[in-house]
């Protein structure tokens, strides 16, 4: 898997390979993983928890909509399509729905390989945590149907009240709950925003690339 290392201001090109070997050279005590994309493919399992959701409202979501734009929250996303149609679309009855669709689903989510295989190496050594723009209970189901859950001690998320990403906040949180400095703690992301985010809040960031 290939990934771009973001430190002072620099960008280089990194093989999943040399993760394990960027985390002890660079002297990184603690981690902050995003969850979508990064931990888990769910991608497939959010498209059709959010095409049911609007086709309950007599309305229907192209996949390739939802696809540019799964960097956003919930709120955000539903937001952003409500104001493409014509018609009255309720965006908390959504919102709601989705959320139910996903953990009823959320069985098919699988884990990422090799991010999964860095916090299993890591597990002992280095304190880490979630920080997403999911709800608490959609990160819970997808960590908990990967196995992934019990790596992490706490999850970060839009359901503690903070701003969502590309705002450093849910980082900033998750930095300051974990207890390390932001030069210790190296965050996994994947979405530009999540990336945003991270770098905001000054933390170094390994981004993953999707092919």
């Amino acid at each position: 898997m290939e990934s771009v290392f973001h430190t002072n201001g620099t960008q280089r090109s990194l093989p999943s390979k040399s993760w394990f070997q960027e985390i002890t050279a660079g002297g990184y005590r603690a981690l902050i993983l995003d969850c979508d994309g990064t931990l888990v493919e769910s991608s497939e399992v959010h498209l059709t928890s959010f095409q049911a959701a609007v086709r309950a409202q007599g309305q229907d979501m192209q996949r390739d909509w939802y696809f540019a734009r799964t960097g956003l929250d919930r709120r955000s996303l539903f937001t952003a399509f409500s104001a493409e149609i014509s018609n009255g679309f309720d965006v908390e009855r959504a919102i709601k729905n989705s959320i139910q669709n996903f953990i009823e689903l959320s069985p098919a989510v699988t884990s990422i390989d090799e991010t999964a295989e860095l916090v299993q190496a890591l597990e002992k050594t280095h304190p880490m945590a979630v920080a997403t723009n999911a709800e608490l209970e959609v990160a819970t189901a997808s960590l908990s149907a990967t196995n992934l859950l019990g790596y992490f001690g706490f999850i970060a998320s839009i359901s503690d009240n903070v701003a969502a990403k590309p705002a450093p906040d849910i980082y900033v949180l998750a930095a300051e709950r974990l207890g390390f400095q932001t030069n210790d703690t190296l965050v996994f992301e994947d979405s530009k925003e999540g990336v945003r985010a991270a770098l905001d809040a000054g933390l170094d960031v390994i981004q993953i690339i999707h092919d």
